[in-house]
């Protein structure tokens, strides 16, 4: 049984003390926002044998890990994993992704066993939408309205009646005029749809017929892929978001790109195989200016000296005085309704040593 649905710092709702009667799971699976509090508060439920937190973000997984306890399997990856579970926690966040979230239910529902559980909440308290997405996947659905949010229970009686896909394919044309294949998923920047910022990034940088390519935050790959058409050298499409990845690999497969190397990661430490002539990067707006310079400088370690850098921004302050620290030919101007902050790595650089 399960008794309490605890806290979930800065995602769930605070429903301390909600008796959620006849939920119970030997197997369990929570799909986290956060450091896996969930996932280690069912561990310690005397009918729980195993529990699992799920991320679709690697930095998201690492941080996770760093502080649950072992009895937690810390998990990435661009869907659930297939194994049959018998209770899914999911806690949402109102302001969080739609399509994603719903996306992430049906996978849930099919995960569950018959007879298992699904518990979802959500910091609205006067929520409407979540408890629509579970009534579409579960014949009842039981409320209990907190304060700060809602906490949703549902059991697993029969499969689903359709199974919904939320992948997409889409065309866009780059700046040559060439009509180019993508496939986007929902948690994926950006989805269905050639990002704008990428745009004026194809529009900037010069790519010469055998330059190695870096493209930082590749998202669904749209810049990698217009670079792909323009060299014959490699390019390395950078992202920590495990559909990201899948993304790119199937974008390289439907354009017959043979020279694109989907690279998972978010330390920053690439090891690339050879030096890179042109990076560019598109970087989320969130985080301050922490993943700005963890982009610049992830970029800055696998340029060659001389090697050119490229960032499209809607906030050019930063980078230009971070810029004047690391790199020399510094320019940066106006593009659309960014603004495209480039430079060189210089040639006397420490690392051409």
């Amino acid at each position: 049984m399960l008794a309490h649905w605890p806290s979930v710092a800065g995602s769930s709702v605070a429903t301390s003390g909600v008796a959620v009667t006849g939920v119970s799971g030997r197997r369990a699976l929570v799909v986290s926002p956060g450091r896996a509090q969930v996932a280690g508060w069912l561990t310690q439920q005397p009918t729980c044998e195993t529990a699992a937190a799920w991320y679709l973000d690697l930095h998201d997984a690492a941080q996770a890990s760093l502080c649950v306890p072992e009895s937690i399997e810390v998990l990435c990856g661009a869907d659930l994993p297939e194994a049959e579970v018998d209770l899914v926690a999911v806690p949402v966040l109102k302001r969080g992704e739609a399509e994603l979230t719903r996306d992430l239910l049906q996978q849930a529902h099919r995960r569950l066993a018959t007879g298992g559980h699904l518990v979802a909440s959500v910091d609205n308290a006067k929520d409407s939408w979540l408890h629509e997405q579970l009534q579409a996947l579960f014949d009842k659905v039981s409320c209990s309205r907190q304060a700060k949010g809602c906490v949703y229970w549902a059991r697993k009686t029969s499969a689903p009646r359709k199974l919904k896909e939320f992948a997409c394919e889409f065309a866009f044309r780059d700046d040559e005029d060439r009509l180019i294949q993508a496939v986007s998923r929902p948690g994926v920047f950006a989805h269905r749809r050639a990002d704008a910022g990428a745009r004026q990034l194809m529009l900037a940088a010069e790519i010469g017929s055998q330059d190695n390519v870096l493209d930082m935050g590749c998202g669904a790959g749209t810049l990698s892929l217009a670079s792909a058409f323009k060299t014959s050298g490699l390019v390395f499409g950078v992202d920590s978001n495990a559909r990201a990845i899948e993304c790119l690999k199937r974008g390289a497969q439907l354009n017959s790109l043979d020279n694109i190397r989907p690279v998972w990661n978010a330390e920053g430490d690439l090891q690339l195989p050879v030096p890179i002539d042109v990076a560019l990067a598109n970087p989320p707006y969130f985080g301050e200016d922490t993943i700005s310079q963890h982009f610049v400088d992830t970029a800055l370690a696998t340029l060659r000296p001389g090697g050119a850098l490229l960032v499209v921004t809607k906030k050019p302050k930063w980078y230009a005085a971070y810029f004047q620290h690391v790199l020399e030919d510094i320019a940066i101007f106006e593009s659309s309704r960014y603004f495209v902050a480039c430079g060189r790595k210089p040639l006397n650089s420490a690392s051409a040593e």
